[in-house]
């Protein structure tokens, strides 16, 4: 019963996250259809929307990734793992997961560090939202594709046809 539990929470979970992918793709798109007619049928525009928009393209493709890692439809080279007998290919994909994880783990990590220099001298990003707040997408979504890749490298490889190696 606990297993199906955790089954259902988790597939909230990833319609949350696919929710959130789809709702700030849309907003994205509205804020520039907006501003473009803005710009051409009234000679202006929203001040705060080139740079909102700079962030919600950082914040989306990092949201991208973390959906493309979740169904193993992220860039990988998967040649060597097709040849390998089941034993070897198992080991492959989890050395292959734990090297992605601790380089996403990196990244989240030097992430981080921008972020807090960023917090000793921000600057505002549009009015009341201090610059380090759209950095943290760095952090995040780094750190959350290296959790996503170390439970990948548990698991066993995805069959053949199923997305991954």
């Amino acid at each position: 019963m606990a297993e199906g539990g955790a089954a259902r929470w988790l597939s909230r979970l990833h319609r949350a996250e696919d929710g959130l992918l789809a709702g700030l793709l849309g907003a994205l798109l509205l804020l520039s259809v907006g501003q473009i007619a803005l710009r051409v049928f009234f000679d202006a525009g929203l001040a705060w929307a080139e740079p909102l928009s700079r962030a919600g393209v950082l914040w989306l493709a990092l949201l991208g990734a973390l959906g493309a890692t979740r169904g193993h439809k992220h860039i990988a080279i998967d040649a060597l793992p097709r040849v390998l007998p089941p034993p070897a290919r198992r080991v492959a994909w989890a050395v292959a997961h734990l090297a992605a994880a601790g380089i996403c783990a990196a990244l989240a990590w030097f992430g981080a560090g921008m972020v807090g220099f960023e917090r000793e001298a921000p600057v505002p990003f549009i009015a009341g939202i201090p610059s380090w707040v759209p950095m943290l997408a760095l952090p995040a979504g780094f750190g959350l594709m290296a959790l996503r890749f170390v439970l990948s490298a548990l698991a066993a490889p995805p069959l053949e046809g199923e997305g991954g190696a």
